[in-house]
């Protein structure tokens, strides 16, 4: 059985404007490749037979949390604040996973909890229409 490393250090996540972020804060985990809908619905009817749909292009939600303040960060909120398309990709070296997206927009911009020594990440939620994990 093979040990993969798929710790933080050996990730290539990118988005284009930013380029490959690597200021990750300290929330655990610092991103996370999901999908946004179901891959597939099972409708079950009364009279015992049921009907499958399977989405074409269920889509990909990606979360990242980065150090606050970072230049990474404002460059993030730069793109929300001009509204801009945004694509990107991820890559494991050790894992051999990753994820390619596109047609995507930011749909939640740098969360802030400020003031105490608690202060959170900066936080953004971006989601594509195209993607592909593999």
């Amino acid at each position: 059985m093979a040990l993969s490393d798929l710790s933080v250090e050996n990730t290539i996540v990118v988005i284009t404007g930013v380029g490959v972020i690597d200021d990750w804060g300290v929330t655990d985990p610092p991103f996370t490749v999901e999908v946004i809908d179901d891959q597939a619905n099972l409708r079950r009817a009364l009279g015992g037979n049921a009907v499958r749909f399977h989405r074409k292009n269920p889509g990909l939600r990606l979360t990242v949390n980065l150090n606050p303040g970072s230049p990474q960060s404002l460059a993030l909120q730069a793109l929300v604040t001009a509204r801009a398309e945004v694509s990107g990709s991820y890559a494991s070296i050790a894992g051999l996973e990753g994820a390619v997206f596109s047609e995507g927009v930011i749909t939640r911009g740098k969360s802030m909890a400020r003031g105490g020594p608690g202060m959170n990440d900066g936080t953004f939620v971006m989601e594509f229409n195209k993607g592909v994990i593999v």
